[in-house]
């Protein structure tokens, strides 16, 4: 997906079911994911049982975990291992998880510095 494209598909919205089917994939807990999207997991479910949009606030948050998540698994070999580390406290992050900090386009930053380092075998 083109950058242009990605906007277009925050701007628009991603359908809360696309978050469930991640959460299957990676293995996430689904109330840690809807927290991250700073929804409810009910709310997330009902959502995506109605086949409704995520607004933009929620999408760009689940483009964060998807660009993350792809990168994690390039580097720990499948997305049941990348899904662990995302959800496992990490030091460097204050014993917060890595999927807690997708919050924020910084938070995004220090998880991206991270697997950086794992992946070139740096102190992290």
């Amino acid at each position: 997906m083109s950058p242009a494209d990605q906007m277009t598909a925050v701007r628009v919205g991603f359908e809360a079911a696309d978050a469930e089917k991640m959460a299957i994939y990676y293995r996430l807990h689904l109330p840690d994911l809807a927290t991250m999207l700073s929804l409810t997991p009910r709310t997330l479910q009902h959502h995506a049982k109605q086949s409704r949009r995520l607004d933009s606030v929620a999408s760009e948050r689940l483009l964060r975990l998807a660009r993350v998540a792809s990168h994690a698994t390039a580097i720990f070999g499948d997305s049941i291992s990348a899904g662990g580390w995302l959800m496992r406290p990490h030091l460097s992050l204050l014993e917060a998880t890595p999927l807690s900090m997708l919050d924020t386009a910084y938070g995004e930053q220090e998880v991206e510095r991270i697997l950086c380092s794992i992946e070139y075998g740096l102190l992290v």
